[in-house]
This record gives C-alpha cells, structure tokens and sequence, in this order.
C-alpha cells in the first residue's frame, strides 16, 4: 500500500504503468530534474536520516500524469452516466476510480452524484472522521440551488484533494428536485438546458446515479454522451439485466436519443457460474462490453473508504492491473466516439 506520507518513485511507475511507456527510471528522474514534472520532496530514511527519498504529494501527481500518463486528454466534452438499476455493482466505486484517474491525467473532472443516500459525496468528501456532534458541519449547496434557487456554480462545486476533480454535492434537496423536475415544462432535458451550459469549463462530467429510474436519472441520460453500466458477474444482475436494457431502448426510442453504452464485468469469481455469466456477456454484447473484467477484491472497498482510486492505493494489486487495462479500453471507445458527439 502507498506510504501517506506521499507517492515514492516506485509508486509513481505502478499508477501511471511507466515501465510500459519510458525505458527506466532514470528517465522519470531525468524529467524532474529538467522541470518538466513537480520537483519532488525529498524525505530523509533509515535510522540517521541520511539516505534521500523522493516523495511527491496527490496534487503532484497530476503534473506526472499530465506528461506521462496513459490516458490522452478529450477534445470535447464527455458527459458520463454510471448507471445500472441494481444495487452493489460497484457503480460508485467505479464512477469515483475513473474521475480521479482522469483527473490525475490533468484532465478537468467534475463529479454530479444522484443519489439521496449521499453516498458518493461521503467517499469525496474533505470532512475528516467525526468524533464529536460540534463537529457536525452544516449541508451546503446542492444541485436543486443551482438551477432553482440562483445559486451560482462556484457557490456550489466542492473542491477535492485533486486540483483537477471537483464534485457538487448530494443535498437533502434531491429530493425537492426530483418533484420539481416533474413539473417542469421539457422536464427531461433540465440538465441539458439549463446545467450543462454552466459546465464548459469542465472536460469531463462523471454522473453517478441511483440504483432507480426516476427524473433525475432521465435528466443525466438526456445529457449523456456515454453511459456506462458496471456489470455483476453474478446471477442477480444477470437476472435483471436484459430487462434493464429493454427499459433503457425504450427510453432512448421515446427520446430519439443515442448515447454510447459500455459495459464493465465486475466482481469476477473463480467459480463456474461466475465465468459462465462472464462468458455470456462477452458473447450477447460483444460490441460493448469491455473485455478486461474486474475481479472482486476488498481492495476497492478499502480503497473508497479512504477516498483514494485503486491506483493510488495499492497500485501493484491485481484489482489495479483489472481497472488499468479496463479504463484503458473503456477511455480509448469514449475518445472515438467524440466524432459522433
């Protein structure tokens, strides 16, 4: 796991895979010492002190990214749906991986979670542990202000520890929203009248949403430019799953809308219905289901409970080798699509 006193020179080749791009690590030296990436801390080890070791703090390794990474920047605004109508699919945990690798790519990421539990806002949210009820901060702004209330986006948008990913928070008030959205005229397309407008200084909007269909997730879809359903390889969301996508064409059908739609195979067991599922996928959507799947493992847990992606936290785990090749496709099949948006 990395050190919290920062990323070392190991680190840094795991998260951004540098071996697969640069020939040794010498040349990452070599573009520190020439300025061309944040210049290092350098932290004193072994009993004395004596021995050097670069360190280089979260906000540092954007600048890495952004000259070394393995994800290239957009050209164009992606707007990005998680959604899928079942539960405990990793949709959060995948939504929030793919912002803050993408923001560690210096690519400008702002997350719009949906969901009532707040669940995605407590995974990126600044407020340390809570020891004492005078620690209570007071709910902020939300969505409903912005386009309701007159609230202004910088009113709005939290800052995360990643210069390049912020986040409007989930509120009490998604509730009022999700009524009001149902009176309004054009109710459908709020989002894409009235907030997207406001977001262009942003590369990519990464919209996390509940595990439902309701005018909120109708207003994200409308909006979409890509929409992407993390997909149990279990039997429950097997089960679910071509009803799922029949409410979805219907929806689309009714809307004349055609976003793109990819599907991640999460939670992979070693047992045979598992593989079985997994091969199913494969074989029913094979134009838009990313091959790599991703294996369960506690680590993305542990990993989102400590607001850290899967790659900063344990970048050589075999759950980090899963979402670097799966990412990597699923970023590749959203960069070619800008030509459609």
């Amino acid at each position: 796991m990395v050190n919290e006193k920062g990323f070392s020179v190991g680190d840094v080749e795991k998260i951004f895979r540098l071996k697969e791009k640069i020939n040794s690590r010498q040349t990452l030296l070599n573009f520190e010492e020439r300025g061309e990436i944040p210049k290092a801390q350098r932290i004193g080890r072994g009993s004395q002190g004596k021995v050097q070791q670069r360190v280089w703090s979260t906000a540092d390794l954007v600048g890495i990214g952004d000259k070394l990474g393995f994800l290239d920047k957009p050209t164009k605004q992606h707007r990005i749906v998680f959604n899928i109508s079942k539960g405990g699919n990793l949709k959060t945990t995948s939504a929030l991986s793919l912002a803050r690798i993408l923001a560690l790519h210096n690519i400008r990421v702002l997350a719009i979670p949906l969901d009532i539990q707040k669940s995605f806002t407590k995974l990126v949210s600044t407020q340390t542990e809570i020891e004492d009820i005078s620690e209570v901060q007071e709910e902020g702004l939300g969505l409903y202000h912005l386009l309701f209330e007159n609230a202004t986006l910088s009113e709005v948008v939290q800052k995360t520890d990643l210069p390049t990913l912020d986040y409007i928070p989930e509120t009490s008030e998604l509730n009022i929203l999700e009524k009001r959205l149902r009176l309004e005229n054009r109710k459908e397309y709020i989002f894409l009248d009235r907030l997207t407008p406001k977001l262009k200084g942003y590369d990519v909007i990464i919209f996390d949403t509940a595990p439902s269909f309701s005018s909120l997730i109708e207003n994200a879809l409308v909006c979409s430019t890509e929409i992407v359903s993390p997909i149990g390889c279990e039997v429950g969301t097997y089960q679910i799953l071509a009803d799922y996508l029949a409410i979805l064409s219907e929806f689309f059908d009714v809307m004349k809308i055609e976003p793109a739609h990819y599907f991640i195979p999460v939670l992979l067991d070693k047992n045979k219905i598992s593989q079985q599922i997994y091969g199913s996928y494969l074989n029913a959507y094979s134009d838009q289901v990313i091959a790599t799947p991703v294996r369960r493992s506690v680590i993305a847990q542990e990993a989102s409970v400590l607001q850290r992606s899967v790659f900063e936290y344990s970048p050589d785990s075999p759950l980090a080798g899963d979402l670097y090749e799966a990412f990597k496709e699923l970023w590749k099949r959203v960069l070619a699509n800008e030509r459609l948006i």
